[in-house]
């Protein structure tokens, strides 16, 4: 179950028109930016978004899909 805190955010900004440092600043509890990769060939960087009450959201198996389709 979701704290009631982010509940109370997310009712706060149901129709928003443009994202806003305000909104991020709310939703966002920190980016880690990692140090790039060349290995492959190609320089890859990972970023990390970590959400407020919810945490990091590892789309990494979406990365690695699109990253085939576009190579391939």
């Amino acid at each position: 179950m979701l704290p009631q805190s982010f509940l109370k955010i997310v009712k706060k900004y149901t129709e928003p028109t443009e994202l806003t440092p305000a909104i991020l600043r709310e939703f966002v509890e920190k980016v880690v930016v990692h140090a790039p990769d060349r290995s492959s060939g190609h320089r890859v960087q990972r970023i990390d978004v970590h959400y407020t009450f919810i945490g990091e959201i590892d789309l990494s198996p979406e990365y690695s899909k699109y990253e085939k389709e576009t190579t391939a």
